[in-house]
């Protein structure tokens, strides 16, 4: 429990910091979790598509920090090069 007035303010200000930062990381796992699987059913489009939403969300935690940035980086560059080697045996395989 919380003795002072700014404990308890302060109590309250990282829940709620907490529960917009979950949030957030949530968002994100969701977003790439959609993006393997538009990459898995050979849907480019989508792919690439679910690629900008999730590059996007990772530089949004990245800024805001519940993401490191240099993590945000390292998932970024690998969605990124599963996207362009799925782009590149489909032009092999035309």
């Amino acid at each position: 429990m919380p003795h002072s007035l700014s404990a308890a303010k302060r109590v309250r200000q990282t829940a709620r910091r907490r529960a917009q930062n979950r949030a957030l990381v949530s968002r994100v796992r969701t977003a790439c979790r959609r993006f393997r699987e538009a990459l898995q059913a050979d849907d480019l489009d989508a792919a690439q598509a679910r690629f900008r939403e999730a590059e996007r969300l990772l530089h949004r935690a990245a800024c805001n920090g519940p993401i490191h940035r240099n993590t945000a980086a390292r998932r970024i560059s690998r969605l990124q090069r599963r996207l362009h080697e799925a782009q590149e045996a489909a032009g092999a395989a035309r």
